[in-house]
């Protein structure tokens, strides 16, 4: 048997989650990670390409952070009692394999403080579901029984554990409590520089409040950056870290100062969004002032100048009563800034090479500009058709024959042709870009009989609706079109819009 594995009941070897960290640990370094090594958890089930999927770690951050969860304990009753009769770690783990663990784990050490089990055969128990599990739930109630009854000695292992986002959230708590005084905070903070998505955030929202400023410096430049929405960080980065009084230094380092941008930038999308905004954050209006001026005269990046952009658009949002004095003041000095003509140089060199990496921030900062950049985005399409947004771009820009001559031109359509999915589907970008455009014609009769084609054959739903809905506005659709609408509606897997087709073609059959 391979180390790292335990023997299953099929006669089978799987790969152990401790292994799979080991394995990661040795190939990629402490952390983070890249997104390789969650996509091949060790029961991770197979994924058909274009079916919808979103990743326990991604639903147990959306339920602790939006969505009450209705504790489970009927199954912590059932699970402290497997434990208090001793019985095999194996059964004890497939029984765990199928519990939610999110909903467990705080009734399940209720129970066990209840029932008085010695903190040895608690700690036993977790350990051996922490280093032999092999279902992730099952790891991670043996990473919270190793939270409740392990000590110091165990922080390795629930570092190495907790690099793995899956695992994040229950290792954080384990190491506040296994830690000497002083030490679990600095072992979350460890561990919160080891992962980038969900697991920081959890890690980073159990530093609230530290006073420590090694914490309080790496928050305000590199902390708050997660993978998921910057906006659930920003507010604890902005207090925690204590940002206007970081951004008085007279000569700030130039990290603090991207890091200052980002801050407020998410602190002004998140207004009204999953955290608080800058309404919220006490010292908003001096912090954004300072901001201004450092970014007047310090150097240009087109990271700052989307920040710049996101707060400038924020500031012209109707204020709440925190900006009523001081939102024109801001907008104005906002608008000088950015009125530089360093900014808009620096967009427009961003984008006279489609392929290089920095196009897509220029193209965002060259857009809200205002910047005549049709030919550049054209450019870019011709490099990489799949790129939907830059697509959305070019529709604010060009008129509808143009866009539809570059859409029938660039994008695979026979390809896109290949009949509609089973399952409802996650569109590539060419897809994205065809529904794009095929949404335009329902106003435009006449244009794009090829993308209409490509449209009704599609595997989206999505795209399917736009082309009937491009047919329907013909006065007289094509006789063609019709067929293509027939051909579809004999396939549609979609009930709602099969009646729709068939609505549309008993009305063409009346009129005739």
């Amino acid at each position: 048997m391979r180390p790292g594995t335990r023997k299953l009941s099929d006669g089978g070897d799987r790969l152990t989650f401790l292994a799979h960290a080991i394995s990661m640990s040795d190939r990629h370094g402490p952390g983070p990670w890249p997104a390789q090594a969650m996509a091949d958890l060790p029961d991770e089930p197979p994924r058909p390409d274009g079916v919808p999927y979103m990743p326990s770690v991604v639903m147990d951050g959306v339920r602790t952070h939006h969505f009450a969860f209705t504790p489970d304990r009927d199954t912590a009753r059932e699970v402290a009692g497997l434990l208090q009769e001793r019985v095999p770690y194996r059964r004890l783990h497939d029984r765990l394999a199928d519990a939610g663990a999110l909903q467990l784990s705080d009734e399940l050490v209720r129970e066990l403080v209840g029932r008085r089990l010695g903190r040895r055969q608690v700690y036993e128990a977790g350990r051996w579901l922490a280093e032999h599990g092999t279902r992730r739930e099952a790891v991670k109630v043996g990473i919270v029984l190793v939270g409740v009854s392990g000590s110091e000695r165990d922080r390795e292992l629930l570092l190495l554990l907790g690099t793995l986002e899956e695992f994040t959230l229950y290792a954080v708590v384990a190491l506040l409590r296994t830690q000497p005084a002083g030490e679990g905070e600095r072992a979350v903070y460890e561990l919160a520089r080891r992962v980038s998505g969900w697991g920081r955030i959890h890690a980073v929202e159990r530093l609230e409040d530290t006073d420590d400023p090694e914490i309080k410096a790496w928050l305000l430049r590199d902390g708050f950056r997660n993978g998921v929405m910057d906006e659930y960080l920003a507010p604890l980065a902005a207090t925690t870290g204590d940002l206007y009084a970081a951004l008085l230094d007279p000569e700030p380092d130039e990290a603090l100062v991207d890091g200052a941008g980002g801050i407020l930038a998410a602190l002004a999308r998140g207004e009204g969004g999953p955290t608080t905004g800058l309404s919220a954050y006490g010292e908003a209006v001096p912090a954004l002032a300072r901001y201004a001026d450092l970014a007047a005269s310090g150097r240009a990046t087109l990271q700052r100048l989307d920040h710049l952009l996101t707060i400038r658009r924020h500031l012209h949002q109707p204020p709440g009563h925190w900006l009523d004095r001081d939102v024109a003041a801001l907008r104005r000095r906002y608008s000088d800034v950015i009125g530089q003509p360093r900014w808009t140089e620096l967009a427009l060199a961003g984008v006279q090479d489609p392929e290089g990496v920095g196009f897509d921030l220029a193209r965002r900062c060259a857009s809200r500009l205002g910047l005549p950049i049709l030919p550049q985005l054209v450019a870019r399409l011709r490099v990489d058709a799949a790129d939907d947004a830059t697509w959305q771009d070019v529709l604010g820009l060009a008129d509808t024959g143009t866009l539809v001559a570059l859409a029938e031109e660039l994008l695979p359509l026979d390809a896109l042709a290949c009949g509609p999915a089973e399952r409802v589907v996650v569109g590539n970008g060419h897809e994205r870009a065809l529904e794009l455009v095929v949404s335009e014609l329902e106003w435009h009769p006449g244009l794009g009989l090829p993308l209409i084609r490509a449209a009704l054959a599609g595997r989206g739903v999505r795209a399917r609706r736009c082309g009937l809905r491009a047919v329907r506005a013909w006065l007289r659709p094509p006789e063609e079109a019709v067929a293509w609408v027939r051909a579809a509606h004999a396939s549609e897997p979609d009930a709602e819009l099969r009646t729709d087709m068939a609505d549309f073609l008993d009305g063409l059959r009346q009129a005739t």
